[in-house]
């Protein structure tokens, strides 16, 4: 009985170490993906991945190592590597997930991924590899420094201002009851007398009010480029939260948007910047040339540049000839003791 036993698990062993074995890793198969392609510097991406055994026999030996993107930061490891052992069960399956950071602005190149499958015995294996095909996207920061914020917030606050007092009556889009909080120009008399109480016109401010983001790239250092970036970020999400929409102008490789609000205008402008390599087609002139063959009735003009050579200057005053109102122009100064 013991003989035949023995004979019996001999004969399993072989039969995993010289059958199943050879095969196992064809029968292997790693599904994943990234919870993002698109991310702020710095947040948590989450890479989920599953490695399942479609066959009938186990998997007895299983290695296997997941690269992330080069420079991504994985909590308490020191590389970008993720190593797993498994043991799997016939049509069984591995789930997991790996949590890691991007520290700056670019594109980050997916890593590869290696599956080892063997013996128990750890005499024959066979290895698998495939390139990770997403990539993922690094937005710039938002732009911390204060006296850009200041100057943000009050042209923003002009442009509030403009749509209160300014308010165009062809934009009217319903009646809503007066609350007391209304001024007194926004009251509807004649609907008021047909409803019998107080009415107050509903604008839709957003359809007359735009603005023209544009951005610099002719001239200044890589660090005062990358303050540019973070600068225009910046006054996207100011007019993104007042609904005003906007195109986006550039002279370099950031591209150009027609004009549009909203998440996945914002995004793509995102992965735009999030791309650039900082490199400028054109100058400023002729940047300031093309604003003015677009303008619009009721443009508003965020000017984002590296600081301006009088050169410059002189083509941004050929555009407040052109104008309604005066653009806002933000300069990305550096602290040079700062950056170094």
């Amino acid at each position: 009985m013991i003989t035949f036993l023995i004979i019996g698990l001999t004969a399993i062993i072989l039969l995993l170490q010289f059958v199943v074995t050879p095969k196992a890793a064809q029968h292997l198969l790693l599904h994943y993906n990234f919870d993002t392609q698109l991310a702020e510097p710095g947040e948590k991406i989450a890479f989920s991945g599953s490695l399942a055994n479609h066959w009938f026999f186990p998997v007895t030996y299983v290695n296997f190592f997941e690269y992330m993107p080069e420079g991504a930061v994985i909590s308490g490891k020191k590389d970008n590597v993720e190593a797993h052992r498994l043991f799997l069960l016939p049509h069984s399956s591995y789930r997991h997930t790996v949590l890691f950071t991007l520290p700056k602005r670019g594109v980050y190149r997916s890593g590869k991924y290696y599956v080892e499958a063997g013996d128990f015995l750890g005499f024959r294996s066979k290895v698998t590899s495939e390139k990770i095909s997403t990539d993922i996207t690094v937005m710039p920061r938002l732009c911390q420094d204060v006296s850009i914020q200041k100057i943000l917030g009050d042209y923003m606050g002009d442009i509030s201002v403009r749509r209160f007092i300014l308010e165009d009556p062809v934009l009217n889009i319903g009646h809503l009851d007066y609350t007391g909080r209304e001024p007194m120009k926004k009251i509807s008399w004649k609907q008021s007398a047909k409803v019998g109480k107080l009415m107050v016109k509903n604008s839709d401010y957003t359809v007359d009010a735009n603005a023209a983001v544009v951005l610099n790239m002719a001239s200044g250092s890589a660090e005062e480029k990358e303050k540019s970036f973070e600068i225009v970020r910046s006054v996207c999400e100011w007019l993104e939260q007042a609904q005003i929409p906007y195109q986006f102008l550039s002279n370099g490789d950031a591209g150009n948007l027609e004009e549009g609000f909203g998440k996945m205008h914002m995004d793509q402008l995102m992965t735009n910047l999030g791309r650039s390599m900082m490199y400028s087609y054109s100058s400023f002139a002729g940047l300031i040339e093309r604003c003015i063959r677009e303008r619009k009735k009721s443009r508003s003009y965020f000017i984002i540049s590296p600081p301006l050579s009088a050169e410059e200057r002189d083509a941004l005053v050929r555009l407040q000839r052109y104008s309604e109102y005066e653009p806002c122009v933000l300069e990305a100064e550096v602290d040079r003791d700062a950056a170094g």
